[in-house]
């Protein structure tokens, strides 16, 4: 069992949990842990240099977001996303972040639009370095943004509960050829209508961008398939 981010101090953050569930979430996203995989509480500790406490809590923390499962008298393994998950999570980001691009046009102010174009500005330069794991973050704060924005506090929290296992299909669908370039366009066509106040085209380009990519990783998990027979 590989593992990222063990040797980083567990003091930098508010308590152990925290830290040892940011550090499995970390190897989750990025598969180090693979789907299917056994997770052992005891081995986990020993790597963390931690009791079996904190992980024992962060895989629960985990197993509530969907990332991990359960068996009896088996243990803890990582989930695997089926294609009725990706149906499910982006049919839903969908219309929370329609909801959001559209409620965003009614609140933006100076600042904000600042912080959006900068977003931008930095995905830019992470597509000219091929940078995809930049681009992934940023395009998770750009998103983040428009929700807080909007001021819908709920509509943030949905998005909160998505957002791990958002984070596990962008690391696949930004690698997708081309896709990034595809992206980043829409992320700018989405500011320019929000900072025009155009509610019901902000509403079409945030709904039609993750349409887009919905699109994008369901052709992949085909050719994916049809590669396997």
């Amino acid at each position: 069992m590989k593992m990222l981010g063990r040797n980083q101090n567990l003091e930098d953050y508010p308590s152990r949990t925290e830290r040892v569930y940011n550090i499995l979430l970390e190897n989750i996203i990025k598969q180090k842990f693979t789907p299917g995989e056994r997770l052992v509480e005891r081995d986990l500790a020993e790597m963390l240099g931690v009791s079996k406490t904190p992980v024992r809590e962060a895989l629960g923390r985990l197993e509530k977001e969907g990332l991990v499962y359960g068996v009896p008298y088996r243990g803890v393994f990582v989930a695997r996303i089926s294609l009725k998950d990706v149906l499910e999570i982006y049919d839903l980001r969908e219309v929370i972040e329609g909801l959001g691009a559209r409620g965003a046009t009614k609140k933006i102010n100076k600042e904000q639009i600042e912080q959006l174009n900068s977003i931008i500005q930095s995905s830019k330069d992470c597509v000219k370095k091929n940078d995809l794991e930049c681009y992934s973050s940023l395009d998770l704060k750009f998103h983040n943004l428009l929700a807080t924005i909007s001021g819908n506090k709920r509509l943030g929290q949905i998005m909160q509960l998505l957002r791990n296992q958002t984070r596990i299909l962008m690391s696949t669908s930004v690698k997708l050829p081309g896709r990034v370039k595809v992206s980043l366009g829409d992320h700018k066509k989405i500011v320019e209508a929000v900072v025009r106040q155009d509610a019901k085209l902000a509403e079409k380009l945030a709904r039609e961008h993750v349409r887009k990519t919905k699109e994008a990783i369901l052709d992949w998990l085909e050719e994916l398939k049809t590669a396997t027979f």
